[in-house]
């Protein structure tokens, strides 16, 4: 018996299974993707480098690298769009699910801006709290959480809705973590009675 959720082609009597969630999510992030050029361009350093209110600040403007989500293990962030692009396919050591069917591997770029402090690291200069910034990701748990949230418009720059949210890294103990965007923990607020 055919379950109904399939069908039969009338010719050949094969069975059709409807393409999966995971297989439309890859068709629909193939048409919104476009080439990159440049992997990465450096006008955020530039603009820190501009923006720099104190000379400590123009010192170490250029100090900071193009930004990934595994950077920004323990932060508080606000997604506020994303784009999703084409890498340049030179990297064999990325392994990614997110890969369209003539074989370009894909990975989203997301523009953010960091809303607390948490997160903070030694090695590396992330943006300040309220700072706007690009990062990208292939991470599999947050790449498919971002377009989820996209798709349901719960990320959209027309409308001002952002994705509030901590990214959360779980280590396996060989160095690498797996990488998940969680809710941000609420918060008890002390209040005054007047």
């Amino acid at each position: 018996m055919v379950s109904k959720s399939n069908d039969i082609d009338r010719e050949s009597g094969a069975l059709i299974h409807p393409p999966t969630p995971f297989q439309t999510m890859l068709r629909a992030m193939a048409m919104d993707a476009s080439a990159e050029t440049d992997v990465f361009t450096g006008d955020d350093l530039l603009n820190a480098i501009l923006a720099a209110e104190t000379e400590e600040e123009f010192w170490d403007a250029d100090e900071r690298a193009p930004l990934n989500f595994q950077h920004l293990s323990g932060c508080e962030i606000s997604v506020i769009s994303l784009e999703v692009k084409y890498g340049r396919g030179n990297n064999d050591s990325i392994i990614t699910p997110f890969v369209s069917a003539e074989g370009k591997k894909m990975y989203l770029l997301a523009k953010c801006v960091r809303i607390s402090a948490a997160g903070e690291k030694k090695i590396i200069n992330l943006p300040k709290v309220g700072e706007v910034f690009t990062a990208n990701t292939s991470a599999r748990y947050v790449v498919t959480k971002l377009w989820a949230a996209q798709s349901r418009g719960m990320i959209d720059e027309n409308t001002g809705r952002t994705l509030e949210c901590v990214v959360q890294g779980t280590d396996l103990g060989d160095g690498t973590e797996v990488l998940k965007l969680r809710p941000i923990p609420a918060r008890v607020t002390a209040s005054t009675v007047a």
